[in-house]
């Protein structure tokens, strides 16, 4: 179970409480899937206007989710910590996290009428991304340190969960996606991702130019290896257990075979036996004495 000292470090030291420490308890792991699953999200904002009103939309919904959740998380640590000029100056990343979400929603807002003036344009959205990715790596970098050293054998399935969603945003933008190309969405792209990484390859949406299949061969081969890892953890929980319950039986075997009366009097009975043949070796060398002090006395006569 995860306590204060878990979460305290040299920098947290100033604002850390009991009760940031359970709110990140809680709140630290979610975070840090959200935050590297939305990494390769980052890239469509590049080619937004490129894209289908299906895939804008889930955008929106993508980066709204983010920033309720991530703002969410600020204020209530702001809340509870206990230096609050200290959190901010060090948690820099959530507020740019927050920050940065807030602008990648301004598009969506600007379909109401809402904001319309501020609609970011490709400038604008690059430099928004990249202030995302810079926060957001940096809250895994913070959360990742102490999320793994609990939950190290998850690392293998998030790695191929970020490689899916990676590979099919590269697709969408490397391939002909889009309305009338011809893959039609990114949710084809994403299908064709899942496909490839577990190597069963339908066909019926493939790569045909040159970067694409890089990104296909790149899919197949952390494919292969995560999920050969996955079940390696799995076979490696399988014996431990089995191990376990050998051990637990012959614990249970072991501790009734000396509780009863029947165990207890072969106990006496071994005990009493060692005890005779311990006096029978002492006789043994009493006797063996004696012959040599009266072969001594036979010879000095």
């Amino acid at each position: 179970m995860s306590t204060e000292a878990d979460f305290l470090t040299p920098e947290t030291a100033d604002y850390m409480t009991p009760r940031l420490a359970a709110w990140r308890k809680w709140t630290d792991l979610p975070l840090l899937i959200l935050a590297i699953g939305s990494l390769p999200l980052l890239l469509l904002e590049l080619i937004r206007d490129d894209l289908i009103v299906l895939d804008r939309e889930f955008l929106d919904i993508a980066n709204l989710v983010v920033l309720v959740a991530f703002a969410t998380d600020y204020f209530v640590e702001l809340l509870v910590c206990a230096n609050r000029r200290s959190y901010v100056r060090h948690e820099w990343t959530s507020a740019l996290i927050v920050v940065t979400q807030a602008l990648a929603v301004i598009p969506a807002l600007s379909a109401f009428g809402v904001l319309r003036v501020l609609r970011a344009g490709r400038v604008l959205r690059f430099i928004v991304v990249v202030l995302r990715v810079v926060a957001i790596g940096g809250v895994s970098a913070r959360e990742g340190r102490t999320v793994l050293r609990r939950h190290a054998a998850a690392f293998g399935l998030g790695l191929a969960g970020f490689t899916w969603i990676l590979s099919a945003v590269l697709f969408t933008m490397v391939e002909d996606v889009g309305q009338g190309e011809r893959v039609h969405s990114f949710f084809d792209a994403l299908w064709w991702s899942l496909t490839t990484i577990t190597t069963v390859g339908y066909g019926d949406v493939f790569p045909v130019t040159a970067a694409g299949r890089i990104i296909g061969g790149f899919t197949m081969v952390v494919g292969i290896s995560t999920f050969a890892l996955v079940t390696a953890k799995f076979a490696e929980f399988l014996v431990r257990s089995d191990r376990e319950d050998e051990l637990a039986d012959d614990n249970r075997t072991g501790s009734a075979a000396q509780g009863s009366p029947d165990g207890q009097l072969n106990g006496v009975v071994e005990l009493l036996s060692e005890v005779q043949r311990e006096f029978a070796d002492r006789d043994r060398t009493i006797e063996a004495l004696r012959q040599e002090v009266e072969h001594l006395r036979a010879r000095s006569a």
